[in-house]
């Protein structure tokens, strides 16, 4: 007769999945052993089981801390399919178990409730790892089940192999069942590690930990890499250094359009970076992991017709988003050229009516918290293969307008204020010597992923033309000559905001009151690769 040990905190499904193995023929007689709270459930529902004391003749005690931790348990599960196996079963009076249906006291829930310290150790589960491990150790013989969501393809293997599992079967169990008891000691781990940090005299500034667990779990396959010929994956994981949980993912829900890639996924990301930060209505537009349109205006129409006009033809199959709902009439702008994504935290019916005439356009409902601004620090991963992980801080606190420092030139009129806190916003997401040129909330000009600074001034001051006229200009890092002063000067620039910190930066502040420019420093490097 085939034993069942079952102990569960999580309840859902448990009763009907029992139920359906009871149908097997096999498995009609199926003898249960349960913990006293599972026990309490099972019966009340009608199901015959016996409780884990009256096997073991040895009460719960400690409060429940310890009910199964006994020979007469683990023997039972660990036991092989072997003479030997069987004959000291036999001599001790222990009863194979063949099917163990655990799941863990749900520690990662609890993390939420803002719980003390001695309130989070009640909620470690010693127990039930112990028998999940040697369940997934034994599974020549044992079934393991930790998850409600198992429960299907169990029951389905169960009939197609008339009350018996499949050996490949149970090898595939353990592994999850291994990959569980991983994942919840991380999130101990995680825990305790966070604590101690908080604690520790020693490593004030020690925020991440010496040993570092990434969980990552496959999400989506998607249609192709950064080239066609590149397979990829999305998978999402926690934030770095903290409690592991993730509450925004998926960042957004797919409501219509064609299957997503990779580099659809990372423009969605800097898309999501730049909307965060303009302020609001906002409207950006992507290409290649870089704007090439960015503004805000008086309505969110307003803002798209500014950002789309920096630069008509490299919008031609950008990637657009908004910081607020989009109605049908903007729907119906932004889709009269060939775009790839529309994003944003909400679409009014209407909009979505309008947008599913072009059947191919992805459109992206965002998580409304994704476009609030950062109260944490977050962490960015670069993975470097054969040289190693390096993880650094992504978002650093922002730089307010009121911290900017005027090195040169009057104090900023109302009609600069606005623009040197958006070409600020801006010109951080950036990549190499980056150079941003902005007017009344509107991108006039780029320069980006230039390898020298001047290239980059030149770019920006180029694509923005005569609108350059009195507009401000933001770079990421120090300016390291007087050429872009010139060249700036040149082309009418009014303010210039950079970092400062360059051993020229006297040379700089005196060519800026030569041309009659502003300047200001942030104090704060943005520098991107």
């Amino acid at each position: 007769m085939a034993t069942a040990l079952i102990s569960v905190s999580d309840k859902t499904g448990l009763l009907d999945f029992i139920k359906a193995v009871k149908t097997i023929p096999e498995l009609s007689a199926l003898k249960i052993i349960a913990t006293s709270s599972t026990s309490k459930f099972l019966q009340e529902a009608g199901l015959s089981c016996t409780q884990v004391e009256d096997v073991t003749k040895f009460p719960e005690i400690l409060g429940g801390r310890v009910k199964t931790l006994h020979p007469k348990v683990f023997a039972g599960i660990l036991a092989r399919d072997t003479d030997a196996d069987r004959k000291t079963l036999k001599e001790h009076e222990i009863d194979e178990i063949d099917f163990v249906i655990v799941n863990l006291y749900p520690f990662e829930k609890k993390l939420l409730e803002n719980l003390s310290e001695a309130e989070m150790v009640e909620n470690v589960d010693i127990g039930g790892p112990s028998l999940i491990r040697a369940a997934a150790k034994n599974f020549q013989r044992a079934v393991i089940a930790c998850d409600p969501s198992q429960y299907t393809a169990i029951l389905e293997n169960l009939k197609a192999n008339h009350g018996k599992t499949t050996l490949e079967f149970r090898k595939k169990l353990a592994f999850q069942a291994y990959t569980r008891t991983c994942e919840y000691d991380q999130h101990i781990s995680a825990y305790f590690a966070k604590q101690t940090r908080e604690t520790d005299t020693d490593v004030p500034d020690r925020v991440l930990p010496a040993n570092l667990h990434l969980k990552l779990e496959q999400f989506q396959e998607l249609r192709y890499g950064e080239n066609p010929h590149q397979a990829a994956i999305w998978y999402s994981n926690g934030r770095f250094g903290e409690d592991g949980i993730l509450d925004t993912f998926p960042p957004f829900e797919q409501l219509q359009g064609k299957e997503l890639s990779s580099n659809n996924i990372t423009d969605t990301y800097c898309l999501v970076r730049i909307l965060r930060d303009i302020g609001t209505p906002g409207c950006c537009i992507i290409k290649h992991n870089n704007p090439c349109g960015v503004a805000v205006g008086n309505t969110l129409e307003d803002a798209f017709t500014k950002a789309h006009a920096t630069d008509p033809d490299a919008a031609f199959g950008g990637i657009f988003g908004f910081t607020e709902e989009v109605g049908a009439e903007l729907a119906k702008k932004v889709t009269e050229g060939f775009i790839e994504i529309i994003a944003a935290p909400s679409f009014t019916k209407e909009a979505l009516v309008a947008l599913a005439a072009k059947k191919n356009v992805r459109v992206l409902k965002l998580k409304p918290t994704l476009l609030q601004p950062n109260k944490e620090t977050s962490w960015h991963i670069r993975d470097l293969q054969d040289f190693g992980c390096i993880i650094e801080k992504d978002v650093e606190a922002p730089v307010q307008l009121a911290q900017f420092q005027t090195v040169v030139g009057a104090a900023l009129g109302h009609e600069h204020l606005a623009d040197a806190a958006f070409s600020w916003s801006v010109v951080k997401h950036l990549t190499s010597n980056a150079i941003f040129i902005a007017k009344d909330g509107q991108s006039l000009g780029f320069g980006i992923g230039q390898t020298s600074r001047i290239a980059s001034v030149r770019i920006a001051i180029n694509q923005a033309g005569e609108k350059a006229r009195g507009a401000v200009m933001a770079s990421d890092a120090f300016f390291p000559a007087i050429d872009n002063i010139e060249a700036a000067a040149k082309a009418g620039i009014s303010v210039i905001i950079q970092p400062g910190g360059s051993i020229k930066d006297k040379d700089v502040i005196a060519a800026c009151n030569d041309k009659g420019i502003t300047m200001l420093f942030t104090g704060q490097r943005v520098f991107k690769h």
